[in-house]
């Protein structure tokens, strides 16, 4: 098996998913494409978002303070260019809305260091892989929880959330891959 930079974060997590797609460019043009920022998810995940927002509306009466964007926000745990990146995120995610992400992880170390119960530690990453003529780009999502009561509340909210998650994630790599053939046609890469 392969070592990954999302290991030394959580080797073994309590829930995970992986999602991946091949395109015909090299890593270092498909490491481009993604550094290059500008992920559009399209009007399906925004929809997605959307609902989920409702739902934290209609449970706490307020809008959701646990999306990965704002105060406790994916931040960037490791990355090894052109080959992997990886993010990491705290919330009780399961509580749709009802507490915010952990705003002071704001590095490897924070992260690796929280302990406190009740809690989520979820690492995004993404691989560039060769691929034939071409690059694997592989997304994986990773979660451990920090007690057996945020396990069991996890694994409640693990499978109402997942399909919805993962149809992110393949939108994700569906516009980094053309992200990145674009990339490569205009010979955009070469200048990186």
């Amino acid at each position: 098996m392969v070592t990954t930079l999302a290991d030394r974060f959580l080797p073994d997590p309590d829930f995970a998913e992986v999602h991946q797609i091949t395109v015909g460019v090299p890593p270092e043009v498909a490491w481009a494409a993604h550094r290059a920022g500008n992920v559009t998810f399209g009007r399906p995940a925004r929809a997605l978002i959307a609902a989920r927002g409702l739902i934290a509306r209609a449970r706490n009466g307020r809008a959701q303070s646990d999306l990965p964007t704002g105060p406790g926000a994916f931040v960037t745990l490791a990355e090894e260019p052109p080959r992997e990146i990886v993010q990491g995120l705290v919330g009780q995610w399961w509580r749709f809305g009802a507490s915010a992400n952990r705003a002071e992880i704001d590095g490897p170390e924070r992260f690796l260091d929280f302990a406190e119960p009740g809690y989520g530690k979820a690492v995004f990453c993404l691989r560039f892989l060769p691929s034939g003529e071409g690059t694997r780009i592989v997304t994986e999502t990773r979660v451990t929880c920090t007690d057996a009561a945020s396990r069991r509340a996890m694994g409640r909210y693990w499978p109402l959330i997942r399909p919805f998650s993962g149809l992110i994630r393949i939108m994700l790599l569906r516009d980094l891959a053309a992200r990145a053939r674009r990339l490569a046609a205009t010979g955009g890469a070469r200048a990186r």
